[in-house]
């Protein structure tokens, strides 16, 4: 009974599982809606062409790379949020979702000057003329749309900052209906919309962030949130827009150089040719529905640490951290069997429709899936301690880390072992492991050093003690 009872007080406990699980399964749950959307285009366009869908990630990353440098700034609202909630300083929340909604605006003008480069961009590296040009069109449209998914982040931070994630959840499982539908609609032409290819997957993506935009809009400024949170006061606030640059734009900096990174990487597999790229292209599109846990995870372990810290419980949040780590790897630990025994299984529905021979490509796709099965270990543990030191305030020391990773790590090895060493497509993502490995170590020590505990964003200044 003794045992039991230590359980129970566990799991119900501030910074317990219980806690953890009431904020990180809605946010899990979010991320698989929107996989699913990513995982709808790419089957639909593996079907509709093996070139529209080999083109899809490598474009499909170099706009998430440029855009996710502006919405993840934007997504440290959710840091605000929570050290504001935290603090019971409520008259603020609302101030704070508009001025990442300003920002939004300025992120869309800078991207859709991109747009007239499109075609050189892709031509450039030196992948095929036929993949160059599909990757151009898929690249470009999502440029158009991309003030609408940036802005929904901002508002959604207005959930996810109070660990009010079930208004999210709703908000992404009507987009990603609407975008599955789209998608058969615009790709092959059905109904008696025209058959667009690649680009109608892009079209399907912007409309439906369109939608995802505008029901947020009603949600947030309705008259309950505004009498609580003041959400209606949309004027605009330099201190606060200051400040939300100063710790937010070191995170979009962040996840620009690790998507960078990773965009680079892919590109310069292309330049192997078909099998290779298509082979990485079905590992990694597999892995990424398999570990989207784990980044719901990490945004939960974000909030929690930001908001004890906002009320300066810092032992409650370092708690929360420990409760994180627990339970991620409890499904790393289940989900690395499955990868390694099952993987044939995992990425055949990525198959579909290809012109490439599967006697080659299964062996190839399977290997890196197994490769990516260890990549995960890492990955859980680099993504707990980086998310809890970010839901602090250390965007600085992350920003600098990967900065510095993504070129000596990532970039210019792979550009040796491909292009000068010639070593293949193993030997290349064998790199990207030591690279997660590196981050992992990184931010352990960092978490450890326990500078993050003095850290607050709604403050100018460090706090002391």
């Amino acid at each position: 009974m003794f045992f039991l009872s230590n359980i129970k007080e566990s799991y119900f406990s501030s910074g317990g599982l219980g806690e953890f699980l009431k904020i990180a399964i809605p946010s899990i749950i979010s991320s698989y809606v929107v996989a699913v959307q990513i995982f709808t285009d790419r089957i639909f366009l593996s079907i509709y062409s093996q070139i529209s869908y080999a083109a899809s990630i490598p474009a499909g990353l170099s706009n998430s790379t440029l855009e996710y440098l502006f919405l993840f700034t934007i997504a440290y609202v959710d840091v605000f949020i929570a050290q504001y909630y935290g603090k019971k300083e409520y008259r603020f929340i609302g101030p704070a979702v508009w001025q990442s909604i300003y920002l939004a605006i300025v992120a869309a003008v800078i991207i859709l000057a991109f747009v007239p480069f499109s075609e050189k961009i892709f031509i450039n590296i030196g992948h095929t003329a036929d993949i160059a040009a599909e990757e151009a069109k898929y690249f470009k449209t999502l440029c158009y749309g991309a003030f609408f998914p940036i802005a929904a982040t901002a508002f959604s931070g207005f959930y996810f900052g109070r660990g009010k994630i079930y208004v999210t959840l709703l908000v992404n499982f009507c987009g990603v209906t609407f975008n599955i539908i789209l998608d058969y609609c615009l790709i092959f032409g059905k109904f008696s919309f025209p058959e667009l290819g690649i680009t109608g997957a892009a079209w399907a993506s912007n409309i439906s962030y369109i939608l995802m935009f505008f029901i947020y809009l009603f949600f947030v400024v309705s008259k309950k949130n505004d009498n609580i949170y003041n959400t209606r006061h949309i004027k605009f606030d330099i201190n606060i827009f200051k400040r939300l640059l100063k710790f937010g734009f070191p995170n979009g900096i962040t996840v620009f150089f690790d998507m960078m990174g990773f965009a680079v990487f892919m590109l310069i597999i292309g330049a192997l040719g078909i099998l290779e790229l298509t082979a990485s292209n079905i590992a990694f599109s597999a892995y990424h529905i398999i570990a989207m846990p784990i980044i719901g995870a990490g945004v939960a372990t974000s909030i929690m640490v930001g908001n004890y810290l906002g009320q300066n419980k810092v032992s409650i949040a370092q708690k929360s951290v420990s409760t994180a780590l627990r339970s991620i790897y409890v499904y790393v630990f289940v989900t690395v069997v499955l990868m390694l025994l099952f993987s044939t299984q995992l990425i055949s529905p990525f198959l579909t429709n290809t012109k490439t021979s599967l006697e080659e490509l299964i062996p190839m796709s399977v290997n890196l899936l197994r490769l990516l099965a260890i990549y995960m270990i890492f990955e859980a543990g680099n993504l707990t301690f980086q998310f809890a030191i970010k839901g602090a305030g250390d965007t600085a020391f992350v920003m600098k880390v990967f900065a510095t990773l993504s070129f000596a790590l990532v970039i210019i090895p792979t550009y040796l072992i491909i292009n000068v060493f010639k070593m293949g497509v193993y030997a290349a993502w064998i790199i990207t492991m030591t690279y997660e490995i590196s981050l992992f170590m990184i931010f352990y020590f960092r978490y450890k050093s326990a500078k993050w505990k003095k850290m607050r964003v709604i403050d100018m200044n460090v706090i002391e003690g």
